[in-house]
């Protein structure tokens, strides 16, 4: 989700990036970009930025919102449930004939 807006793919070699962190750091930061780190397909280091780290907050604190409304609605729902239940259940019992205890 902010991968795609928050990347951009550059190729170096190692030596140039460490020679460069500096700069790649400041620009980064300046360009609200992350920095990934691959040798081949494999991410061997993720530096993200301030302004990174705030929208990765910022989706943090909206999904545990959003999951604690789907919580709260689960657990509605688990009563309503019960409560559905039991009138199915006394429903079957009243509609069970052989089941009335004055015949």
């Amino acid at each position: 989700m902010l991968r795609k807006h928050l990347h951009e793919t550059y190729m170096m070699t190692q030596k140039l990036f460490v020679k460069n962190i500096d700069y790649a750091l400041k620009a980064n930061d300046n360009a609200r970009r992350t920095i990934t780190v691959k040798k081949g397909n494999q991410i061997v280091a993720v530096v993200l930025t301030s302004h990174t780290i705030e929208q990765v907050d910022n989706e943090i604190e909206r999904l545990e919102a959003a999951h604690q409304e789907d919580q709260f609605k689960i657990k509605k729902l688990k009563k309503q449930n019960e409560i559905l239940q039991a009138r199915l259940d006394l429903q079957n019992k009243i509609s069970n004939k052989d089941d009335f205890p004055f015949n």
